[in-house]
C-alpha cells in the first residue's frame, strides 16, 4: 500500500513538471497616408488700398508684386503685355504668403496632385491665368514644378511626389500667382471670380 501511494505521488509530480510553453506576438500597423494644407484662400484684390504697391513675394528666386490698387495703377500706367502678381493675402497660414502642405506617410511612393478645379474664371480671365509653384522645405520627394505652372496645364497636375523612400513627414510650400494682361477688358461693374483647387494624395 505504501509503495502504491509513493508511486502515485511520483506520477503526480511528473505531471506537474511542464518544460515547454508558447504564446503569440501580434503586430498591427495601419497604413498612414495623409495630406494637410493650411491655406483656405489666396486673395488677389486689386482694389486693396492697404498695400503701397511695393510689397513683393519671392517665388523660386523671383520677386512678384502683391496685388493691390497701387500695384494695379502702376500696371495700368506702364504695362505693355502681361505681368504675374502675388496674392494680396493668404488666409489660414498665420501670415505666410504661401500654403504649407504636409504629407505624413509610411508608404515608399506617393504623389500630390491637383486633380480637379471647381469653377471657371470668367472672361477675360481663365483658369490658366492662375499659376502654382511647389517648393520643398523638408522631407522626401521632389517638386514637379520648375517654374510657376498654370493650374490647368494637365489633369491631374502633379505638384510633388516621392518615387521611393517616401516614409516619414514631408513639407512643401505652395505659391500661387495670377497673370494679368493689359489688354483685358474689365466691365464697368468690375470683376470678381473664384475657383476651388482640389488636391489628392495617392499611393500605388
Amino acid at each position: 500500500m505504501r509503495k502504491l501511494v509513493a508511486l502515485m505521488a511520483l506520477l503526480a509530480g511528473l505531471a506537474l513538471a511542464q518544460t515547454t510553453d508558447n504564446h503569440t506576438v501580434t503586430v498591427n500597423i495601419p497604413s498612414i497616408l495623409s495630406l494637410q494644407i493650411d491655406a483656405t484662400d489666396f486673395l488677389f484684390d486689386f482694389g486693396d488700398q492697404n498695400l503701397n504697391g511695393t510689397e513683393t513675394v519671392t517665388v523660386n528666386g523671383t520677386p512678384y508684386t502683391k496685388a493691390s490698387l497701387a500695384a494695379y495703377d502702376n500696371f495700368i500706367d506702364n504695362a505693355t503685355g502681361t505681368q504675374l502678381f502675388a496674392p494680396t493675402s493668404v488666409t489660414g497660414t498665420g501670415g505666410n504668403d504661401w500654403a504649407t502642405a504636409t504629407v505624413r506617410s509610411n508608404r515608399a511612393q506617393w504623389t500630390v496632385a491637383i486633380t480637379s478645379i471647381g469653377g471657371t474664371l470668367a472672361a477675360p480671365l481663365n483658369n490658366g491665368r492662375v499659376k502654382v509653384f511647389a517648393e520643398k522645405v523638408s522631407g522626401k520627394g521632389a517638386s514637379w514644378t520648375s517654374v510657376p505652372t498654370p493650374v490647368n496645364a494637365s489633369s491631374p497636375l502633379t505638384l510633388f511626389n516621392a518615387g521611393s523612400g517616401g516614409q516619414g513627414k514631408s513639407t512643401y510650400k505652395l505659391y500661387y500667382l495670377l497673370e494679368m494682361d493689359i489688354n483685358d477688358d474689365i466691365s464697368m461693374a468690375g470683376y470678381s471670380g473664384q475657383i476651388t483647387l482640389n488636391y489628392t494624395l495617392t499611393s500605388p
